[in-house]
């Protein structure tokens, strides 16, 4: 069995790259995590006519035996595509599996930073420039940029002298 991890993106099928979309297309099987299916699902449903489709449900935290549980149900397959939204080096659940079975490749997607920078026409860094990605304010860390994922940013950030926020909530496009 070959598992390969691949990054779909914002969830807008128009940014699959060519590489996802031609593993997509190569698979016997795609795995697609429940706790985003309707957002990942739809980004790939153009391409799964033929496709066996199996809905992963997320565990809470702790619960990582599910995880085997999900390879033992994929051994009759030999290409197996496990996507997930954005990029899977970024909070995905990809790298969970390795505890089970080996990841062939990985696929990289569009990150949703990537995607909001994007959209807004700001870089994310540029020059020497420091870059912090947390899932919760630190603003004591001396970057030039922060990217605050899957967290809540309570009260808004304060900026100093030439800074300036964006906030964007839920930033994929197939919402």
């Amino acid at each position: 069995m070959k598992i390969v991890g691949v990054g779909i993106g914002p969830g807008d099928p128009d940014l699959l790259t060519l590489r996802a979309l031609n593993v997509i297309k190569s698979s016997d099987v795609v795995v697609v995590p429940t706790s985003s299916r309707r957002i990942t699902y739809n980004a790939v449903k153009p391409y799964l006519s033929d496709k066996e489709v199996i809905e992963f449900q997320l565990p809470v935290r702790g619960e990582r035996r599910v995880y085997g549980d999900l390879v033992d149900s994929l051994k009759s397959y030999n290409n197996v595509a496990y996507v997930t939204l954005g990029d899977p080096a970024f909070y995905s659940s990809l790298y969970r599996l390795r505890q089970y079975a080996e990841i062939q490749q990985v696929i990289p997607g569009i990150t949703s930073f990537s995607w909001c920078s994007s959209l807004n026409r700001i870089p994310i860094a540029l020059g020497k420039e420091r870059v912090l990605i947390t899932p919760s304010p630190l603003l004591e860390s001396g970057a030039d940029t922060y990217v605050y994922m899957k967290g809540e940013v309570e009260g808004g950030i304060k900026c100093g002298n030439g800074y300036f926020t964006v906030t964007i909530k839920r930033s994929t496009q197939g919402v």
